[in-house]
């Protein structure tokens, strides 16, 4: 199993906003697909491309994004699945050796890392972001230097998932290794540094803490604590869902480590990017929008903002909304409507809520059709 089981077909590019030297790349490859079956990729690539489009905050900042296919044919279909963890025993001939069992994990989904590499510098060498698409049903993925996943039901969402790790660098937020009921060592509690992922940390002091920006003045921190360490803490959420705190549980380990919000895709599939996710999402892909700024405005503690902006054209933007001045702040804010004036031009409702406790300067940010 090797580059002699199959070969590169070529590089498609599926989304374009302009030259890949002004724009965030993601390149997406597969393995374990046939030459019969890369239509089959071509279309399961699609369905993650609208996925990705359709989630906050890559939804705000699609103008900045270009996204390129490598097909690249196997010899055979699906991935390892190793005995040892359990597996079917399966070892099929693919180009990048996909396979399960990585680590004695069943779930952790690896290929050749190197070959994938040497494949994306001969084909678009300007990627920023590098997945691969393995062609099995088989729940799995894994992030790093290159992020996988497989084609499990929610197959999207853990494609977001690991991207998060390789593209923002964040951590996983779930409290256990091999799995909660799994009788697991080792992980009870977190004595170790301060991590430096920007989604967990050692340090639920309020005062210190490094998302302490995005806390509410009436949070409790910690959040929540864990009453017994041997085990993930069984209890549920005792806030709203959108209250980031530091909640205990997470970087694998029950106890001494926090996450910022109870759930996040971090720690479980099929719910959204937590704020300080996608304040760091933000932050590495904003700087490749072409856009605009206007004015500026503050928006004390606690308040909720509503504007009207006008623009001469129609429907004018690709996106608008709003970007804080103030270093480390986050603002929700959504548009409500537009509509055409009598003059052809866009008159747009934006509404601007602070959640946090200290005002926030920001202006309005958009990207023009």
């Amino acid at each position: 199993m090797s580059a002699a089981d199959g070969h590169v077909v070529g590089t498609t590019q599926i989304v374009d906003h302009g030259p890949a030297s002004q724009k965030w790349n993601l390149v997406i490859l597969c393995d374990g697909y046939k030459q019969t079956e890369l239509n089959k990729f071509h279309t399961d690539c699609a369905t993650f491309v609208n996925t990705m489009f359709a989630t906050p905050p890559y939804d705000e900042l699609w103008c900045g994004i270009n996204v390129y296919r490598i097909d690249v044919a196997s010899t055979d279909s699906g991935a390892a699945d190793p005995v040892a963890c359990g597996g079917s025993g399966a070892s099929p001939k693919t180009y990048f050796d996909a396979s399960f069992c990585n680590g004695g994990i069943q779930r952790l989904l690896e290929v050749t890392n190197s070959l994938v590499h040497t494949v994306v510098n001969a084909q678009m060498p300007q990627a920023h972001m590098i997945m691969v698409m393995v062609n099995t049903t088989e729940y799995g993925g894994s992030g790093g230097d290159v992020a996988t996943f497989s084609l499990a039901p929610g197959a999207s969402e853990i494609g977001l998932h690991e991207m998060g790790h390789t593209a923002f660098g964040f951590a996983d937020e779930y409290e256990y290794w091999a799995g909660c009921g799994s009788g697991e060592t080792g992980h009870d509690k977190y004595t170790g540094a301060e991590p430096s992922q920007p989604n967990v940390t050692a340090n639920a002091n309020r005062a210190t803490n490094k998302w302490r920006d995005l806390v509410a003045a009436a949070t409790p921190m910690p959040t929540t604590s864990n009453k017994d360490c041997s085990k993930c803490d069984p209890q549920g959420n005792p806030l709203s869902a959108a209250t980031v705190g530091a909640y205990e549980g997470a970087f694998y380990n029950h106890c001494g480590a926090y996450r910022p919000q109870f759930t996040c895709r971090m720690r479980a599939l099929n719910n959204p990017y937590c704020a300080v996710c996608q304040r760091v999402i933000r932050q590495t892909i904003a700087p490749y929008m072409a856009s605009w700024t206007w004015g500026t405005s503050v928006i004390g503690a606690g308040q909720t903002q509503r504007w009207w902006l006008s623009w001469g054209g129609y429907p004018g933007l690709e996106w608008i909304g709003v970007q804080p001045v103030t270093p480390g702040a986050e603002l929700d804010w959504d548009t409500p409507g537009m509509q055409k004036d009598a003059g052809g031009g866009t008159l747009y409702w934006i509404t601007v809520r602070n959640k946090s406790a200290v005002p926030i300067t920001f202006h309005f940010r958009g990207s023009v059709l």
